[in-house]
């Protein structure tokens, strides 16, 4: 069937939804079964710091491998192996379950559960590498098909894929609960469900190589070694450092923490625990679209592309301060609203990250964004062991939360300080040509 270029290529935005979608539902699982798992094998908050810890060490491994390899390969083949490779991780995961292969990986010394922690180990490790090759990507995609106007639009859709993830996972666990399954099923039944996504990818895309037209270029062309153009690509590799380095640390940490902040800290049920789950990620999927369309609607009132994004940036930033709150609203429903409003604000302002960091080159985007990424992820990982033993120490989540607040507003103060100001025309209106399929 002939799809007109324009379906085509929302077409694979929504392909690349479902993409991140599996990625969250497969990091996810662990986060909403985490109660379960640490009553049943002695999984303490310092080995859930540990496992998210490590989980973020490889994905910062796998965002430099697999950036640098998606500049020299392109998204076509690549991205199917790694979306295979996550989604065998997550099957293997559910092995945990079965004592007489953990018996294994215990000494005769060791404390209750830890060869399944063990276990969990491994697999968060191979989870995390594997996963970290979506970004590069589906960045490189959406930079090949969607113009500057229309990548916010396109990244919100992505990225949004994340929360319509975390939303289904609880939901998913609890129906699996009601239907007599054990915690292992979804594990290996939603990395079976990303193995089905490697066909549709090679359905859609067909033989195409999804390169960046050189039309389309930077603002500050690559090929000028002038020490003007060096000074402007350290100044944006400097702000989206910190960007990425503060949303990672808030992201990921309510991500991990929020099922146990909620059970364990408040006494939420289980049902509940898994409701607002759900209802967080659905904000978050809310503020993440908005800020797509608000950087579309300002541009269409006559708003530069990059007043749009930076005063984009401020709101979202100004929401996810909110998460500040949380510690001081009791335990009733102004927590929850507070979060849900944090939850907006943190995910809203990845589109806008992406959208940047999408113009810092076009030879070696990949790399480069993976190595951005890398940075956060690293960042991410030392919080996440250090606030793992503070939580187990105090048994608080007020630092954490604080944290998860104000650490992104370092970031809008680097983008508005920083960011090198952009030329008065525009390169990037125009689309890459490409067949219909």
């Amino acid at each position: 069937m002939k799809l007109s270029q324009q379906t085509w290529a929302w077409s694979i935005c929504g392909l690349l939804l479902l993409a991140t979608m599996l990625n969250y539902m497969d990091r996810q699982a662990l986060a909403v079964t985490l109660p379960t798992l640490k009553a049943n094998y002695n999984l303490t908050e310092s080995r859930v710091g540990m496992l998210e810890g490590c989980f973020g060490f490889s994905f910062a491994f796998g965002s430099i491998l697999f950036g640098w390899l998606a500049d020299r390969w392109g998204p076509r083949l690549l991205y199917p192996f790694i979306l295979a490779g996550w989604s065998l991780a997550g099957v293997a995961t559910a092995a945990a379950g079965q004592p007489e292969w953990m018996s294994g990986l215990e000494g005769p010394g060791d404390e209750p559960g830890t060869g399944v922690y063990r276990w969990l180990l491994i697999c968060r490790v191979a989870l995390g590498m594997c996963e970290a090759g979506h970004w590069p990507c589906a960045l490189l995609t959406v930079r090949a098909i969607l113009t500057a106007k229309d990548r916010p639009l396109g990244n919100g859709i992505l990225q949004s894929g994340a929360s319509i993830g975390a939303i289904s996972v609880p939901i998913y666990i609890e129906l699996a609960d009601r239907a007599g399954q054990s915690w292992e099923f979804a594990f290996w039944s939603i990395g079976l469900l990303g193995l089905m996504w490697v066909p549709a990818w090679f359905l859609l895309v067909g033989r195409r190589e999804l390169k960046v037209a050189r039309t389309d270029a930077p603002p500050i062309p690559e090929a000028e070694s002038t020490p003007q153009a060096w000074l402007h690509l350290i100044r944006r590799t400097l702000v989206l450092g910190i960007m990425v380095g503060t949303l990672v640390i808030s992201w990921q940490f309510l991500r991990a923490w929020l099922g146990l902040f909620l059970q364990d800290y408040h006494g939420y049920s289980k049902e509940l625990t898994r409701g607002l789950m759900s209802g967080y990620f659905i904000a978050a999927d809310v503020g993440c679209l908005l800020a797509g369309f608000y950087v579309t609607r300002m541009t269409a009132r006559g708003w530069s592309v990059d007043a749009s994004r930076k005063s984009g940036y401020f709101i979202f930033a100004l929401l996810t301060a909110c998460g500040a709150l949380v510690p001081f609203a009791g335990n009733n429903w102004p927590m929850i609203v507070l979060l849900f409003v944090a939850a907006a604000g943190i995910l809203g302002l990845h589109p806008f990250y992406y959208a940047l960091a999408q113009e810092i080159s076009v030879k070696r985007m990949g790399v480069l964004s993976g190595t951005l990424a890398a940075f956060g992820w690293i960042v991410s990982s030392l919080s996440q062991i250090y606030l793992g033993q503070h939580i187990e120490a105090t048994k608080s989540y007020q630092l954490g939360l604080v944290i998860v607040g104000l650490v992104p507003m370092l970031g809008l103060l680097a983008l508005l300080t920083l960011w090198p100001r952009e030329p008065r025309q525009t390169v990037a209106s125009e689309r890459i040509p490409q067949e219909s399929t």
